[in-house]
């Protein structure tokens, strides 16, 4: 679909050939064929982790011990929020691992000029991905042309700025059928990931919803430009099986608070770390 065509009408049509396309149990959808490279030394889980601390009451301190923590294990990026981008740009200034601000979070229900604002300024100060949340309730009310809207808007803004643009679809609070509805707007609109959840939206990343979102991504002739689209799981990821299970169904991209517990798991079996408090990062 060209973007200069979009419509509510052409949304709404295309979302519904897209869910005739695909098995009527979407919680049943075959393994992925060819089968993903699993990730098993420590250095290729790491390569996959979105290092992340979101918790309102981070201090700086526990800032500068994520950045410390992420360059020393070596993993892609730092996830934080808008307000930390300075600090994390800081710290990790000369490093491979990259600055990730989240947008609109936790909720994404803030208005589309205040995304892309805060957007802007967060890849001014050095963020090289943002996060941002899409507005829910728009999804779970088929207000599919605002949806694609808000998205696309911030899409411009990042790609503007040379900065990646995840979409988090809080996949615990939308039936299956939205999951492919916001993944397809996602893609669409310009999203170079789709991203499952905040973690602080009453559940996490599972299989099927990674999946499901994966199943929507990997759809190029639907309309993505030729570009290649990824998807992030987040959320009650903190063992190193859960994260090949995520890669096993899709996703290229793990968020994780409890990075540090991972890596003990794969150098001695240590069990999975608890989640952050108040999410389930």
């Amino acid at each position: 679909m060209s973007r200069n065509s979009v419509t509510q009408e052409s949304l709404s049509s295309a979302i519904e050939s897209l869910l005739a396309s695909l098995p009527s149990d979407l919680t049943a959808l075959a393994p992925i064929q060819p089968a993903p490279k699993i990730p098993t030394t420590e250095a290729e889980v790491l390569a996959l982790i979105d290092h992340t601390i979101l918790a309102p009451n981070t201090t700086l301190n526990q800032i500068a011990a994520v950045c410390k923590e992420a360059k020393h294990y070596g993993t892609a990026t730092v996830c934080v929020n808008s307000s930390m981008i300075p600090y994390v740009s800081s710290h990790l200034s000369g490093t491979s691992v990259q600055p990730i601000s989240v947008i609109g979070f936790p909720f994404g229900s803030s208005n589309t000029p205040s995304k892309v604002l805060e957007s802007r300024i967060a890849c001014q100060e050095g963020a090289r991905e943002i996060d941002m949340v899409n507005n829910i309730g728009l999804v779970r009310s088929q207000k599919y042309l605002e949806v694609y809207n808000d998205i696309l808007a911030v899409a411009n803004e990042c790609h503007a700025n040379n900065a990646k643009l995840k979409v988090i679809l809080e996949t615990s609070m939308l039936a299956k059928e939205e999951i492919v509805a916001a993944s397809y707007l996602a893609c669409l609109a310009g999203a170079d990931f789709v991203k499952t959840s905040t973690g602080y939206g009453g559940g996490g990343a599972t299989k099927e919803d990674v999946r499901l979102m994966y199943e929507v991504a990997k759809r190029e002739d639907l309309g993505w430009d030729g570009k290649h689209k990824e998807v992030k799981a987040s959320g009650g990821i903190r063992s190193l099986e859960t994260v090949q299970l995520m890669v096993s169904n899709g996703a290229t991209r793990v968020g994780a608070s409890g990075t540090t517990a991972i890596v003990q798991q794969i150098r001695s079996g240590a069990a999975a770390a608890p989640a952050a408090p108040g999410s389930n990062y």
